[in-house]
């Protein structure tokens, strides 16, 4: 597993998204170039207070943006452990 690394997540409709750390389920760091970005990436969010907990697990739409590319993806949350898993859109 990879250090920390910022994420943004943006939660129903928001224009502007909330800043969290996340450590990756990989064992090389996400690929600058657009094209090669994975389909699926899975982790586990970094230092939740419980009302962001919450939050995210009672958002009806869920994107996140994990690096320079700027590709967007949707994911699941399960707020026992704060895992996600992302899909690229």
């Amino acid at each position: 597993m990879l250090a920390p690394q910022d994420i943004s997540i943006f939660l129903n409709n928001a224009l502007k998204p909330a800043h969290y750390q996340a450590e990756l389920d990989c064992d090389t760091p996400l690929p600058e170039s657009i094209r090669d970005m994975p389909d699926r990436v899975s982790g586990h969010l970094v230092g939740l207070d419980t009302p962001t907990v919450h939050d995210i697990e009672a958002a009806w739409k869920r994107i996140m943006i994990m690096n320079a590319t700027h590709v967007l993806y949707t994911f699941t949350f399960d707020p026992g452990n704060q895992t996600f898993l992302a899909h690229k859109r």
